[in-house]
């Protein structure tokens, strides 16, 4: 009794839709139960140019400068994570001063950056994160609509000016936190 090798992990990999891929993710799509095989498949896949290595377990089909910024923000940002606030609401008008970093929402506060673009992911409860009324879920990264956007804002921070309150009347739809 023998058992075959699944030597199609290359096909796999680029016969999917995402192009970031974690490595428990890639343990799924692969089959692979050995943490070992897992880490040397990954390792060689590297080194042959197959795989590009973003930060610690998070690995894209595509080098990170080819990858659509708010696409590598959320692939390091992790699950359930998308663009909202400050970034949204300065892109529709709302917020007058363009934003210095791209504002995240996600599992866990942290800073980072790609080539000229800062990020900064704000914490957001799980509860929070699961309620997904008012974000857009693309194939590769998620963006919060403008009242979404609004509502994230005034829950981190409550105080904060609104440059164009007529615009905020407008978007402004039901609190999505006030039910929790």
């Amino acid at each position: 009794m023998y058992i075959s090798r699944n030597t199609n992990y290359i096909q796999l990999l680029l016969s999917q839709d995402k192009r970031t891929f974690r490595t428990s993710e890639l343990a799924v799509l692969w089959g692979v139960q050995n943490q070992n095989t897992l880490l040397v498949t990954t390792s060689r896949l590297v080194k042959r140019g197959v795989l590009h290595r973003l930060a610690r377990g998070l690995y894209s089909t595509v080098p990170s400068v080819k990858l659509d910024i708010f696409e590598y923000g959320c692939a390091v940002s992790g699950s359930l994570s998308y663009v909202s606030a400050e970034t949204i609401l300065s892109n529709i008008g709302a917020i007058n001063q363009l934003p210095t970093k791209i504002t995240l929402f996600g599992k866990k506060t942290k800073e980072f950056s790609l080539g000229d673009h800062d990020f900064y992911c704000r914490y957001l409860r799980s509860d929070y994160l699961i309620n997904r009324s008012g974000i857009v879920d693309n194939s590769r990264y998620s963006v919060a609509s403008p009242g979404r956007a609004l509502s994230d804002m005034r829950h981190i921070l409550p105080g904060k000016y609104i440059d164009n309150p007529e615009l905020a009347k407008v978007v402004e739809g039901e609190d999505i936190y006030a039910s929790t």
